[in-house]
């Protein structure tokens, strides 16, 4: 299932706002509330937003940091704090407008994105020590579900067809130039063979230029 991310936003922002409503300020504090329900209400709240930005930024960014600042107050042990529901409020908020500006790219492409940088970090140390076929392996696996993701991002259907296929398509929806296209197919050469255990017909070389280019691909998610 495809997660949309900034419908996910906005929902959350709305019921921050509507939950903030809710707090009963008291001598300058915010931490009473007019029942335990409102209190569980907004914990759940607190958690599903911090979840949020767990998935849509990565830990050295401002949101994930943030956010994190925000989860962390030491007054949520005792309550519920204002300042710690309208910050969080807040940077729904700039999500929410980073989104629609495209400044963001979706949750899901950073998350695969991260996932796949690990396993070809695995691959290298592979190749690096000489291990065609472990490194091949693992870099074919990655290489085939990014091109894969980066069909989906652009609209185009990818189940079951062959990668090939899905490679003319990029081509053609100007996600890939002409000769980025033909480069990727050659990567798509030694996938087949790392696969089909055809180890005498491509060497390390071939596998180093694979790790490469699909570095390149994933910047592309």
């Amino acid at each position: 299932m495809t997660v949309d991310y900034q419908a996910r936003c906005e929902e959350l922002l709305t019921r921050g706002k509507e939950l903030a409503k809710r707090i009963r300020i008291y001598e300058g504090r915010a931490n009473f509330w007019h029942s335990d329900k409102d209190i569980q209400e907004l914990r759940a709240w607190i958690a599903s937003t911090a979840n949020f930005f767990r998935l849509i930024a990565t830990s050295e960014t401002f949101f994930h940091q943030e956010c994190a600042r925000a989860v962390e107050d030491p007054q949520l042990l005792g309550g519920v704090p204002h300042h710690a529901v309208q910050k969080l409020v807040g940077l729904l908020q700039s999500a929410a407008e980073e989104m629609k500006a495209g400044l963001m790219r979706k949750a899901e492409y950073v998350f695969v994105a991260t996932t796949f940088d690990e396993f070809l970090e695995h691959a290298t140390e592979y190749h690096k020590a000489g291990k065609k076929t472990e490194s091949s392996i693992l870099a074919s696996a990655v290489f085939e579900d990014t091109v894969r993701k980066l069909s989906e991002r652009h609209g185009i259907a990818e189940s079951g067809r062959p990668l090939e296929t899905i490679i003319d398509d990029l081509a053609k929806k100007g996600a890939l130039t002409p000769v980025k296209a033909k480069r990727v197919k050659g990567f798509g050469a030694v996938r087949n063979k790392a696969l089909h255990a055809q180890w005498d017909e491509f060497d390390i070389r071939d596998v180093g230029d694979l790790i490469s280019g699909t570095r390149e691909l994933i910047e592309m998610l």
